[in-house]
């Protein structure tokens, strides 16, 4: 057995793919702290507060037994009212939250249109589900359309999965085209708003905050929030069904009642006044960099390099430059488009982006040769 692993481990090596953990350091061009709220001061005085009162810093359990706190019930409520839904639900992880609606909401008689982009934690929620899954070219309308025209009449109910802004690409989901197709076609339209949550739609509520709220949005806490979780955001019945049916909601300890506290207090500074500021300057550094790199004008700007090995070489380059910017490689990716994946935040310095495409450059220049 232990052979097998070391084969394994060898054949990724071989190919470029052998990942290791690895500390932050250097100019952060690599996490998902888009607005920097990961280390922001009133997070830090919110937890202290909280400690200091005597919230429990466990949960003891899952929320149907005793794991269940009245910080989870006030951020879920609080959460439900900001995004603009009837109710919300709190679940440790994104990828838990994402795995429990399609490991849940679907059945044997249903069809899943899902984009071919779309995260991993979606991929592996149909994959364990009973519904029929159907991978659609990425944001490509006719061929959504395409697929709702082949299984409406199969189907008893059609879901369309799709993430509003992709973490790998930057590039956004035409929603308010897939909505009109989901109410032409009878179709349930599931957002994963990971990446747009507090940095895109009017004061942060995602890329579906203009449309109507008959959908099921996403919000993942650990990315632009600077904490961790995922808020389901739906209507009543959806949000009941899960509480009574999602095995991952059902049978997981309860995220910490600490937590819930943060992410309540990091929406509350989403809608403050510095998160409009914050927001505002991370949107003019995205203008300026998509001004240099192209791209589409997101938070999130991939370097395509094509082969696995030279971005391994130019990530290790720049890293050794103090700049922390990780290679993306397959599966995350497709077959020949190993990346560098820049991810911008609020807290960067024209100076400091001037220097790093400085560095860059002669790497793109090399690899254009």
């Amino acid at each position: 057995m232990m052979n097998q692993f070391q084969k394994q481990l060898k054949q990724l090596e071989d190919k470029g793919r052998l990942r290791c953990l690895s500390s932050e350091s250097g100019v952060d061009l690599t996490s998902n702290d888009y607005l920097g709220f990961r280390n922001h001061p009133k997070l830090r005085d919110a937890a202290l507060s909280a400690i200091e009162s005597g919230i429990d810093l466990g949960s003891g359990g899952s929320r149907l037994l005793r794991g269940n706190h009245p910080a989870h019930e006030d951020l879920e409520e609080f959460a439900a009212s900001f995004f603009g839904y009837e109710r919300s639900l709190y679940f440790a992880t994104g990828f838990q939250a994402n795995y429990a609606l399609f490991t849940t909401l679907s059945t044997r008689h249903d069809v899943v249109l899902y984009d071919s982009l779309i995260h991993a934690s979606v991929k592996d929620g149909i994959h364990a589900g009973h519904a029929k899954g159907v991978k659609v070219a990425h944001n490509d309308l006719n061929a959504y359309e395409d697929a709702l025209k082949r299984f409406r009449d199969e189907a008893q109910q059609i879901f369309i999965a799709v993430e509003s802004l992709y973490s790998m690409d930057g590039d956004f989901a035409p929603l308010p085209e897939l909505y009109e197709l989901a109410q032409k076609y009878d179709a349930t339209l599931i957002v994963d708003e990971a990446h747009a949550t507090g940095v895109w739609g009017e004061g942060g509520k995602g890329c579906a905050e203009s449309l109507p709220r008959n959908l099921i949005t996403l919000h993942t806490c650990g990315k632009a929030l600077g904490v961790a979780g995922g808020l389901v955001c739906a209507s009543g019945d959806i949000i009941d069904t899960l509480i009574n049916t999602a095995r991952p909601f059902i049978y997981s300890t309860a995220p910490p009642p600490l937590q819930a506290v943060l992410v309540k207090e990091a929406l509350r500074l989403v809608q403050s006044e510095e998160g409009k500021e914050r927001r505002e300057r991370l949107h003019i550094i995205c203008n300026n960099v998509k001004l240099q790199m192209g791209g589409e004008g997101s938070q999130i700007v991939p370097i395509i390099l094509g082969e696995d090995e030279h971005a391994v070489f130019v990530a290790s380059a720049l890293q050794k430059a103090d700049f922390d910017i990780r290679a993306i490689r397959p599966p995350t990716v497709p077959e020949g488009s190993a990346r560098l994946r820049l991810s911008l935040n609020a807290d960067l310095e024209k100076e400091t982006l001037d220097q790093f495409f400085a560095h860059l450059t002669p790497y793109l220049q090399d690899k254009a040769a």
